[in-house]
């Protein structure tokens, strides 16, 4: 069970609740609560992907990858300015056990928009250089101020994501981004109708970034008052800063996609990374909910550890099984559908969108593993296995391009991402004797599948010889499903089918209970 909340005389009124958060929360009670916030993410997801899947489609016809590559350089900056302004105060909130009170909300909330004053101030005066390096074009500076403005729409919409997270209370969070959502998509294709460009990507950016902010200060239902107290930032940056630098670091050490990579190959070459990137996660968006609500569900959960590592192992496996039945086939599918659905310029991204969704799968399971050592305050210990692997990534990602083109880029981010998914879950394993053997459990679905991909893929091409990309794709596909049902009758490690009936009969025990 979760403690109850401090009601120490010492500490000021609490923030007005949102939800029934000031209650305490029993694990029961989280478990709950999980639960509906994952429904609702999840419709919001389905949502969500309709719509990235029209913006793809509609946006491979009207931009061009030197388009995207300008706006990933520019976008960037945004990332680190979004980084550095924060913080992790808001995360150390969600994280402490009693309810934050109003002198720590508007402490949090006054020290980021003071940091991102700080850091705006800086894009500004860096935009023309930045600019100028990187051939942006006359309109480039322009592009990095108005990056660096819509700051504001990211530190403003904090404090009120904190308040709703808290306390899951993501069904309207959900509401919000749709709707955010269908603005962006609405005002991207709109934009780039016209003929704007990059600029077409900014500006939907921004308008999703106010519709949003809106949005969510009514849902929260608070506005900024109170004070600054030093000792409040003190305090909170003891968990947040080793909470924040899980994203600094890993932003500055793989920023030579974008920067290094387009001294190296061109600005055409970095927009088919982003490219790829952004289409490689489609398919794993729905994954993304788990890790979402696993953070706050986690640190809700901290006294029960039983329970929590039932529940960690359970997320891992089903999460897992659904990732490695569709993924697999998609990347078998990936070299017809490309050219046939987003046009022949977007061929030379086939190899990358095929190694990013397989390194996104191993990613979906890296983040619960990730949410459970933030929930248990081990903050430190990620940043440290991240400035190993976002260093390597750096080091061995920049020689495989040199060798091998930009498709090196997906092959040492699969292999190093593999390597941490291993890291990661001895890390989580070896602090409770609930998660023995968690290690296995993780990778051995991983190492087998994806050996069995590649003997698909394999036996494909030496079947079809010179035969076209749809042939080998059946081909592929078959040979696959195969093998996958071989291993499932050896009966060795994850069961895939087994599985994804437990979800589908759980999805069923949901229904009839409501």
């Amino acid at each position: 069970m979760e403690p109850p909340v401090s009601h120490m005389s010492s500490r000021s009124s609490s923030a007005p609740d949102v939800t029934d958060g000031a209650q305490p929360v029993g694990t029961s009670d989280v478990k709950v609560r999980a639960q509906r916030s994952i429904v609702a993410l999840g419709l919001r997801t389905l949502g969500s992907l309709g719509l990235r899947m029209v913006s793809s489609l509609a946006l491979s016809h009207l931009l061009f990858p030197s388009d995207y590559g300008a706006f990933a350089i520019v976008a960037f900056t945004a990332a680190m300015g979004a980084y550095l302004g924060d913080l992790g105060l808001s995360a150390s909130l969600v994280r402490q056990e009693h309810e934050p009170t109003e002198d720590e909300i508007s402490t949090a909330f006054w020290s980021h928009q003071a940091f991102t004053v700080a850091i705006v101030a800086a894009l500004l005066g860096l935009a023309p250089l930045l600019a100028r390096s990187y051939e942006l074009g006359p309109s480039g500076a322009a592009m990095v101020g108005a990056v660096a403005l819509g700051l504001f729409f990211h530190s403003l919409r904090v404090i009120p994501i904190m308040m709703l997270e808290r306390h899951l209370h993501f069904p309207a969070i959900a509401r919000v981004e749709l709707v955010e959502n269908v603005a962006q998509t609405a005002s991207t294709i709109a934009l780039a109708a016209m003929g704007v460009g990059a600029w077409a990507l900014i500006g939907g950016g921004l308008v999703r970034g106010a519709v949003g902010l809106v949005m969510l200060w009514r849902a929260a239902a608070w506005r900024p008052r109170g004070r600054v107290r030093w000792a409040i930032i003190q305090r909170l940056l003891g968990f947040g800063i080793w909470y924040q630098l899980t994203g600094i670091v890993p932003a500055i050490l793989n920023g030579w996609v974008p920067l290094v990579v387009g001294r190296m190959e061109g600005k055409d070459a970095v927009g088919l990374v982003n490219w790829a990137f952004a289409l490689a996660s489609v398919p794993l968006a729905m994954s993304s909910v788990l890790n979402r609500v696993a953070y706050p569900a986690y640190s809700r959960m901290q006294q029960d550890a039983e329970a929590l590592a039932e529940y960690l192992r359970t997320s891992i496996r089903r999460i897992s099984a659904v990732l490695l039945v569709v993924v697999p086939f998609g990347v078998i599918a990936l070299p017809f559908l490309i050219p046939v659905l987003f046009g022949a310029r977007w061929t030379p991204a086939i190899p990358l969108v095929q190694w990013f969704m397989l390194e996104g799968a191993m990613q979906a399971v890296h983040g619960l593993l990730n949410s459970q050592q933030y929930a248990s305050g081990h903050a430190r210990e990620r940043v440290y296995v991240l400035i190993g692997s976002s260093s390597l990534r750096f080091g061995l990602g920049a020689l495989a391009v040199m060798h091998w083109g930009i498709v090196g880029i997906g092959v040492t981010a699969t292999a190093i991402t593999l390597t941490e998914l291993y890291l990661s879950a001895w890390l989580v394993a070896r602090r409770s004797p609930h998660l023995a053997g968690l290690e296995f459990q993780v990778l051995e679905p991983f190492l087998t599948v994806g050996a069995l991909l590649a003997l698909a893929v394999g036996l494909s091409r030496l079947a079809t010889g010179q035969h076209g990309v749809l042939v080998q794709a059946l081909v592929g596909a078959g040979a696959l499903a195969v093998l996958v049902l071989v291993r499932e009758r050896s009966r060795h490690g994850l069961s895939l089918v087994g599985e994804l009936r437990a979800v589908v009969a759980h999805v069923r025990g949901r229904r009839a209970s409501s």
